[in-house]
C-alpha cells in the first residue's frame, strides 16, 4: 500500500505505512464482523437490518471510492479494484435489490444509506487510521530480545 501511494501522481489520503494501513484494515473488518453480527443477533428486527444494510452501503460506496475511481483516474492497477469489483459490487447490488423487493428498506432508505456513507466512510477510515498509528507505535516502543 505504501509504494502504491508514493507512485500516485497526487495525495488522495494520509500517509500511513502498510503496517498501519494493515492494522487499520485488520480493525475496521472486526470491527463490521461485530456490528453485523450484534445487528443481526441481538436486533433482529428493523434496526439490526439497517445497520447491517449501513454497513454494506458504505462498503458500497467504499468499491467506487477509491478503489474503482482511482483504477480509472491514474489508470493503474488499485489495492482492493479486483475484491470491489468481483465480490463488493455483486454482493451489494444482490443485498439491496433483496431488501427493497422484501420491504426490509424502501428507497427513500436507501438514498438516505447512500447520502451517509462517504461522510462515515471517511470518518472510520481517519479514526482506523489513527487506531493502526497508535498501535504501530506501541510495536515499535516495545524492547526486542
Amino acid at each position: 500500500m505504501e509504494n502504491w501511494s508514493q507512485r500516485l501522481p497526487l495525495k488522495i489520503h494520509p500517509t500511513a505505512s502498510t503496517r498501519q494501513f494493515v492494522i487499520a484494515v485488520t480493525f475496521l473488518t472486526l470491527a463490521g464482523f461485530l456490528v453485523t453480527y450484534f445487528g443481526v443477533e441481538y436486533l433482529a428486527n428493523q434496526t439490526g437490518c439497517l445497520i447491517v444494510l449501513a454497513i454494506q452501503a458504505i462498503l458500497l460506496f467504499n468499491a467506487f471510492i477509491p478503489h474503482i475511481a482511482s483504477t480509472l483516474r491514474f489508470r493503474m492497477y488499485s489495492p482492493g479494484v479486483i475484491t470491489a469489483t468481483v465480490i463488493t459490487l455483486p454482493f451489494s447490488f444482490y443485498l439491496f435489490r433483496r431488501a427493497i423487493n422484501e420491504n426490509i428498506l424502501d428507497w427513500k432508505q436507501f438514498w438516505i444509506l447512500l447520502g451517509i456513507a462517504p461522510f462515515a466512510m471517511v470518518i472510520f477510515a481517519l479514526l482506523s487510521l489513527q487506531i493502526g498509528k497508535a498501535f504501530d507505535k506501541q510495536a515499535k516502543q516495545l524492547p526486542t530480545s
